[in-house]
């Protein structure tokens, strides 16, 4: 399985279109787990937000980050590769579900997270749930992206049985 996968990641950047995509998306989400805290949160600078980052929360959104410009790339390649391009929302959504994942778990204090969680009306208890369970929610959100990717591969095996035969 993993080894079809890394094939599949191989093929999608064949093209320098979409390694080109794959790491402008890498750098925005990287920069979004980072800034949106920062920018949110009143009186909250991004020196002080690079501050709180311990070296596993930057590990986590490294990787995030990286399999979420590599999942979306490859969504992109498949839908330009299909001649019924109407997926491309549907995948992109999906994608957007683990994107939700790193913004919650981003590094906040738990007053700054109940500010956030309160402008969009989700109660404390949430606030408390998504404080307490910040890595494991990111985590969660690594493995729903490697399940896109995985996904994304035997989209791009249909398409290239489908190129063969017809």
């Amino acid at each position: 399985m993993m080894k079809s996968m890394f094939e599949h990641i191989l093929l999608t950047f064949s093209s320098k279109k979409h390694i080109i995509i794959a790491v402008i998306l890498v750098v925005v989400m990287a920069f979004i787990s980072i800034l949106v805290p920062s920018l949110l949160i009143p009186g909250n600078t991004l020196k002080l937000q690079l501050s709180l980052l311990e070296t596993s929360d930057i590990s986590l959104i490294i990787i995030f980050s990286a399999l979420f410009g590599i999942a979306i790339s490859m969504q992109i390649y498949a839908s330009h590769k299909e001649k019924n391009s109407n997926k491309l929302v549907k995948s992109t959504g999906t994608g957007l579900i683990a994107f939700t994942g790193t913004l919650f778990s981003a590094k906040l204090c738990p007053i700054c997270l109940g500010a956030i969680l309160g402008f969009l009306g989700i109660g404390g208890s949430a606030t408390l749930f998504l404080f307490s369970y910040k890595n494991e929610i990111m985590i969660a959100s690594i493995f729903i992206l490697i399940f896109i990717i995985y996904l994304a591969g035997k989209r791009i095996t249909k398409l290239k049985i489908c190129e063969k035969c017809g």
